[in-house]
């Protein structure tokens, strides 16, 4: 079970003055991930890339100086600095509700179509196109296809 952890404003406060007393760092000892890394030297990178350079060579470059990026997480971080960052691809409800394919059209009902075969003997037609058999009632299906009671192989 889970534990609800809840602390008094005071702490909260304490915590936010001693945050506030904490002596800076020094920047070159911090450690950034390659995005950020990647934001900072953006335009050494587009000037390296000006110059000739590709990627596989800028990341030897990167690897003397101890830094181990592979040539994936290289052209992510980048495309992230542009602004660009991931390509998304449509909602599945926007594809849901646009297919690619022609839209099916539905036929229209039925009624009172007239029929090329007679009905079958021991069956009467109803009004709204369905058969039903003498003395069983008739159910219409899912898909509007009428549905007999299999009264046969009892």
């Amino acid at each position: 079970m889970l534990a609800v952890r809840s602390f008094t404003r005071g702490q909260w406060e304490a915590l936010g003055r001693r945050l506030d007393a904490l002596p800076e760092k020094a920047k070159d000892g911090q450690h950034l991930k390659v995005g950020d890394g990647v934001k900072s030297i953006r335009t050494q990178i587009g000037a390296a890339r000006e110059k000739g350079y590709t990627l596989n060579e800028l990341i030897e470059q990167a690897a003397q100086e101890g830094i181990d990026v592979n040539l994936n997480s290289l052209r992510y971080a980048m495309r992230r600095a542009e602004g660009k960052g991931r390509i998304r691809r449509e909602s599945k409800d926007a594809v849901r509700d646009h297919p690619a394919g022609p839209a099916r059209s539905r036929k229209p009902a039925q009624k009172d179509a007239v029929r090329d075969k007679p009905p079958r003997a021991g069956t009467q037609q109803k009004g709204d196109g369905g058969v039903t058999r003498s003395g069983l009632t008739q159910v219409q299906g899912y898909l509007g296809f009428p549905i007999s009671p299999d009264t046969e192989n009892l």
